[in-house]
C-alpha cells in the first residue's frame, strides 16, 4: 500500500500543511474545492471551523478530501509518493486496476464546485449542468510519512474531448459543461471569485 496516514475524528474536519503551492512539471489541471456540498454528501460531518472557499487548488496543494466510510473529512496533500519529485498527483484507472500498490490503497472522494483545462492558454470551467457538485475519486496514500491524495482518471469524454485526453473519474454520471473563465487562473498564486468571471471580449473573440 501507500502509508496510508491517521485521519482525524468521525464528524471532524482536519488540515494539514501542503508545502509549497507552486506546481511543477507542467500540470495543467486545477480544482475548485469551495466546501459548501459536503454536508449533502456526509450529513454526520461536523465543521470545526469555517473553511475558507479556495477557487483554485493546484497540485501539492491540499483540497478537502471524504472519506464516506470513516465519515470524516480532511484536507490532504495534493500528490502521494511516486517516482517523480513531486509526486503522483493522478493515477490512471488502468494502472490503480494493475498494480497492488495502488489498488489497496483506501479509496477517497473530492468533491469539487468544478476544475480546469485549457484550450491553449484559455483555462476552461468544468462543471456539471444542474450546478450539482462533481464527486472526484481519489485514493489515499502518503507524502514524505503524511497522508496524501491522489487522483484517479479515465479517457476522456463529451465536452473534454478537445481540451484533454484524460479526465478525473467521476463518481456520480451527469451532464458537464465548459466554459471560458478569467485568465488569471493560469497563476496559482491568484484565487478569489474573479477567477470565475468570463475571459473579455477580446480573448472571446479569439476562441469564436
Amino acid at each position: 500500500g501507500g502509508g496510508e496516514g491517521q485521519g482525524g475524528r468521525p464528524g471532524e474536519v482536519r488540515g494539514r500543511s501542503a508545502g509549497s503551492g507552486r506546481a511543477g512539471g507542467g500540470v495543467r489541471r486545477a480544482l475548485d474545492t469551495r466546501a459548501g456540498h459536503v454536508a449533502e454528501r456526509c450529513p454526520c460531518l461536523r465543521l470545526r471551523e469555517a473553511l475558507p472557499p479556495g477557487y483554485t487548488v493546484a497540485p501539492t496543494q491540499p483540497p478537502l478530501v471524504l472519506d464516506e466510510h470513516r465519515q470524516t473529512a480532511e484536507l490532504l496533500r495534493w500528490g502521494i509518493d511516486g517516482r517523480t519529485r513531486s509526486g503522483h498527483f493522478n493515477l490512471r484507472e488502468e494502472t490503480v486496476a494493475d498494480n497492488p500498490r495502488y489498488r489497496n490503497l483506501p479509496p477517497l472522494i473530492i468533491p469539487v464546485s468544478h476544475f480546469y483545462e485549457w484550450s491553449g492558454r484559455q483555462p476552461m470551467k468544468i462543471a456539471r449542468a444542474d450546478g450539482r457538485p462533481l464527486l472526484i475519486a481519489g485514493l489515499k496514500g502518503s507524502w514524505e510519512g503524511e497522508p496524501a491524495v491522489t487522483m484517479i482518471t479515465t479517457e476522456a469524454r463529451g465536452v473534454i474531448v478537445p481540451l484533454h485526453h484524460r479526465m478525473p473519474v467521476l463518481l456520480e454520471e451527469g451532464e458537464l459543461t465548459a466554459d471560458p473563465v478569467s485568465q488569471r487562473v493560469n497563476d496559482i498564486r491568484n484565487d478569489g471569485p474573479e477567477l470565475l468571471l468570463p475571459p473579455s471580449e477580446y480573448q472571446l473573440e479569439l476562441l469564436g
